[in-house]
């Protein structure tokens, strides 16, 4: 996706799309298999709880980031919640960058994780409050309104924090907002604060 010479450029195709994603999904799945393989060794060697950490590179590299087009919001684009995207990607930070074999599984893995935001968010009996920000550059506008919308109908409330990136880095009001907005609500439907 970084290398200029790729001829899939931003805008995106569909079609190109669909083609990394479903490449993002066969990697995940190679790399659940490889897990599987070395945990089964593990338990053969009689090492049943042992563990391995491993590291998983190039985990930055979402299109949303390059092609502001692909869910669009007010974010900016070349950018992610963690800096510049290309440089992100190789470096020692990013999502699921150092993991073991179980948290693989555990939080990662596409098939076998307890990561699912929509099927937990299905299961909440309480009321709940989702706050989106206009400027995010990791959770975009589908990620908020598909938790939003997978909870149960009557006692959740959506608000969006207009031009707030993810984590409200340089915008004190917007972060101000939010507390403001959470705390509010919290009183709104009889939690202490």
């Amino acid at each position: 996706m970084y290398n200029p010479g790729n001829p899939n450029q931003p805008p995106y195709s569909q079609e190109f799309l669909a083609h990394y994603r479903d490449a993002q999904i066969a990697r995940n799945r190679r790399i659940t298999s490889w897990v599987k393989d070395k945990l089964a060794a593990l338990r053969a060697s009689g090492r049943d709880k042992s563990e391995l950490a491993f590291v998983v590179h190039g985990t930055m590299a979402d299109p949303r980031w390059l092609d502001p087009s692909v869910d669009p919001n007010d974010r900016k684009p070349n950018w992610c919640f963690l800096g510049e995207p290309r440089v992100v990607n190789d470096s020692p930070i990013g999502l699921a960058r150092y993991t073991s074999l179980r948290s693989w599984l555990s939080q990662w893995s596409y098939d076998d994780s307890n990561a699912d935001g929509v099927h937990c968010a299905a299961q909440i009996s309480t009321p709940v409050l989702v706050i989106g920000n206009s400027a995010d550059d990791a959770c975009t506008p589908s990620h908020t309104h598909r938790l939003f919308a997978a909870l149960a109908p009557g006692r959740k409330t959506l608000h969006e924090i207009k031009g707030a990136n993810h984590y409200y880095f340089g915008q004190k009001q917007s972060a101000a907002q939010a507390a403001s907005l959470v705390g509010s609500w919290l009183r709104a439907n009889g939690f202490e604060t």
